[in-house]
C-alpha cells in the first residue's frame, strides 16, 4: 500500500543504541523531535569499472531535489530492515532484490540536524544494465553509474549537487565499500 503523504508514515523510534523503544511516530514530527529511527540504502556497484549506480532525485522533492544519492528509504512502522529495502528497491528502481545476491555492508549511526538515524547500507556487487531499471518518478529523474571515487570526492567537499554529506560515519562507510571495491 502507498502512503499518499509520506509524512504521515509511522516510523518505530529507537533508542541512541537502535533499539526498539515500542514506540511509533509520524515522520515529520521524528525528524523535527531528532528521534532516532532506522533508514536503509542500497548500493548497487559495479566492481569490474569501479562504478556506483546512483539516481537523481526528482526536482519535486522536498529535500534535496535534483540531488544525486542513492536507492535509500525509511524503515516504517511493521516493516522489517530487509523489507524495507526491498520496498524501496522495487519502488525507487524497479528490481526485485530476490533476484540478486545482497550483502550486508555497514550500520552506521548519524545524527544530523533533522535526522538522527541508524542507516543500514546494503550491496549488490554486480553490473546492471540501466534498462534494467525502472524509476519512481514522483522520487527520481533518472538512475546512473558514477565512477566511485568521483562519487567519494564529491561527498567529501560537499558538492553542491550531492545529497550526501560527508561526516566520520560516512568515512567508517567508505572504508567498507573501500575493501569491497578494491
Amino acid at each position: 500500500m502507498k502512503v499518499a503523504d509520506k509524512n504521515d508514515e509511522l516510523l518505530e523510534i529507537v533508542d541512541d543504541n537502535g533499539n526498539s523503544t515500542g514506540k511509533f511516530e509520524k515522520r515529520d514530527i521524528v525528524h523535527n523531535s531528532q528521534l532516532f529511527h532506522n533508514e536503509i540504502a542500497l548500493w548497487v556497484i559495479d566492481k569490474e569499472k569501479k562504478q556506483v549506480l546512483v539516481q537523481r532525485r526528482s526536482k519535486l522533492k522536498k529535500l534535496h531535489p535534483n540531488k544525486i544519492a542513492l536507492c535509500a528509504g525509511h524503515v516504517v512502522a511493521g516493516e522489517t530492515i530487509v523489507e524495507a529495502l526491498e520496498k524501496e528497491a522495487q519502488e525507487e528502481i524497479g528490481i526485485n532484490l530476490k533476484d540478486f545476491d545482497v550483502k550486508e555492508v555497514l550500520r552506521i549511526k548519524r545524527q544530523e540536524k533533522n535526522n538522527f538515524c541508524f542507516s543500514y547500507h546494503f550491496a549488490i556487487l554486480k553490473y546492471i544494465p540501466i534498462e534494467q531499471f525502472t524509476i519512481q518518478e514522483e522520487e527520481l529523474s533518472e538512475v546512473f553509474y558514477m565512477d566511485y571515487e568521483e562519487l567519494k570526492q564529491k561527498i567529501k567537499i560537499s558538492d553542491s549537487e550531492m545529497a550526501i554529506f560527508w561526516s566520520d560515519e560516512v568515512k567508517l562507510l567508505f572504508d567498507e565499500l573501500d575493501k569491497i571495491i578494491y
